[in-house]
């Protein structure tokens, strides 16, 4: 009998720190164009069993590199983040000396970590192990999430860093925008079609003035495309145009753009699809695969140049090309070169 209650006693000390990483995360009400603070410590929260989640390729939150930044404690939050709508998650350590992490990841609301099969966009802060260039941090840490076509619940995490376990913080969710408002009406995207010829480059020249802007970009971060995450989507709120071609069977396609002003901000993105009818952005329900390449925020300066590239097997794939620009950019000239190996 001993022997029994021993064996239940060391269950239950097991299984308690799951059940304590499942209980419900507590809500916070978001305000339209408005500012929301609360307050908390990480000793109400626990550690998670398994981090796995995080650097699953479904969710793409952080690295499994960087997971002792998110073994202490977790408290969860959650709160709503309208269409149309971008938020800013920002938590500050009362003791300025204590190392915390911080993670928030849009979805439905319904599957809560550490059993998250996949949710529609994740970002994560916690503290550097390099400096970069221009950018300074202090102990707070910062996220933000967008969403334009699509209302999503917003589940937040405070963690301690190295297995901190408690410590008092202030939490700050700032919202801009919320307010119900309508999506202008879409107007059509211009399409080319090109040609695309195994063993050689062919070269095409456009311009950014003969194009659209796409007013809703949800199409790019849902799960069944992956082709950018929503805070990106600055780097492709200007104007749109888009390239129609073939990728052969077991060939790679390599598409390059380069602005001819240098210093213009330009975005590049192809998607792949089968044989039945061709489906174009912003009505992207699903497709093969999608690449995008842009100015990255941090890190260095990759230049003007755009590059991405498409892989097909033993069927013929169709291939959509976008060319966008950045941050607004509604004018310019480029040159388009796709290869074919």
């Amino acid at each position: 009998m001993n022997r029994l209650k021993t064996l239940c006693f060391l269950v239950s000390a097991l299984l308690c720190p799951i059940l304590q990483a499942q209980t419900s995360p507590e809500w916070i009400p978001s305000v339209p164009n408005g500012k929301v603070r609360i307050s908390g410590d990480l000793a109400n929260g626990a550690a998670l069993p398994d981090l796995s989640w995080a650097w699953s390729s479904q969710n793409a939150c952080f690295v499994a590199t960087q997971q002792r930044k998110f073994t202490g404690h977790h408290v969860l939050y959650q709160t709503q983040l309208p269409a149309r709508a971008e938020m800013t998650i920002k938590v500050i350590p009362d003791d300025p000396k204590a190392n915390f992490s911080l993670y928030a990841y849009s979805g439905s609301g319904e599957d809560i970590v550490p059993n998250l099969p996949r949710c529609v966009s994740c970002e994560a802060d916690y503290k550097w192990d390099y400096k970069y260039r221009g950018k300074t941090q202090d102990h707070s840490r910062s996220v933000s999430l967008r969403a334009v076509g699509n209302p999503y619940t917003v589940t937040i995490g405070v963690v301690g860093a190295d297995g901190l376990a408690s410590g008092a913080y202030t939490l700050e969710i700032t919202l801009e925008g919320g307010e119900n408002q309508s999506l202008p009406e879409q107007k059509e995207v211009p399409k080319f079609r090109i040609d695309s010829r195994k063993g050689e480059v062919l070269a095409y020249r456009g311009n950014l003035g003969d194009g659209v802007p796409i007013q809703d970009l949800s199409w790019a971060w849902n799960s069944q495309n992956a082709c950018f995450v929503s805070i990106r989507q600055n780097k492709f709120t200007g104007n749109h145009l888009l390239y129609t071609t073939e990728l052969p069977a077991y060939s790679e396609m390599e598409i390059s753009l380069r602005p001819e002003d240098g210093a213009a901000n330009m975005s590049l993105y192809a998607y792949s699809q089968g044989s039945g009818a061709l489906r174009f952005v912003p009505d992207l329900p699903s497709c093969i695969s999608c690449e995008a390449s842009f100015q990255p925020d941090m890190g260095q300066d990759t230049g003007p140049e755009r590059k991405v590239s498409l892989r097909s097997g033993n069927n013929p794939l169709q291939v959509v090309i976008g060319v966008a620009g950045a941050e607004g950019l509604n004018s310019g000239a480029y040159l388009l070169t796709v290869s074919l190996k």
